[in-house]
This record gives structure tokens, C-alpha cells and sequence, in this order.
């Protein structure tokens, strides 16, 4: 069962396979401070991002610890307590390494679906 306070990337567009199955899953959830949120990978590790705590319209960069030394940037930055979106870079190659990507609280489209077919 999926945790609504989660907000978790489900769509990654543009990249490498290897880059949308490194932000996928990964979430958001919200801190106590200001509309303010955290970065966390699927096993509820907290990712450091730069800054260290994130909010809507304010870009940010971290590291993802299966792809070390590869710097990931997240620009155009939307988030709300159900979605966020964004426009995501890092500097594994100079051809195909940006695209975009959309999260949101609740189940997943394949959540979603598993749960209708059970």
C-alpha cells in the first residue's frame, strides 16, 4: 500500500533508460517548516540536495548513491502537497542527458492497476 504523504516520480521523460530508472520512485514529502520539502530514495533514505531542503519554484542539485559522482540538477521546480514536476539534467554525457519528470501522492498508475487486476 502506497503512502499518500509520498510523493513519488512516476514519469520520467527524455534520457537514458538507466537515468528513468534512477529517479523513478524516488519521492518528495512534505517537512513541518513553510511548504518546505525532503528528497528520499524508495528505501526512505534521505537524498542531500543542494539546498538542503526544497521548495516549490527553487531549483536544486544532488547525488544519487547507485550512480556516484554523476551531479543531477532539477530546474523549473513545482511541488504541492499532491505533485511535483520539473525539468531534471546531469553531466553523465553531452547528448540525451535532460528531460523532464512528474510525481504525485498516492498509488502509482502501476499500483493502480496491480489493485484492479487483484
Amino acid at each position: 500500500m502506497s503512502d499518500p504523504k509520498k510523493i513519488k516520480i512516476d514519469t520520467v521523460d527524455g534520457g537514458r533508460p538507466q537515468d528513468h530508472e534512477a529517479l523513478k520512485r524516488n519521492y518528495f514529502e512534505a517537512t513541518t517548516v513553510n511548504d518546505t520539502y525532503l528528497f528520499y530514495s524508495p528505501n526512505g533514505e534521505q537524498i542531500p540536495t543542494n539546498p538542503p531542503v526544497l521548495a516549490n519554484d527553487r531549483n536544486f542539485s544532488f547525488e544519487l548513491k547507485e550512480m556516484p559522482g554523476v551531479n543531477w540538477s532539477v530546474n523549473n521546480f513545482k511541488i504541492t502537497h499532491e505533485v511535483a514536476s520539473g525539468n531534471w539534467n546531469n553531466d553523465i554525457q553531452i547528448d540525451n542527458d535532460d528531460g523532464t519528470f512528474q510525481a504525485q501522492a498516492g498509488p502509482s498508475f502501476e499500483e493502480t492497476v496491480s489493485s484492479a487486476t487483484a
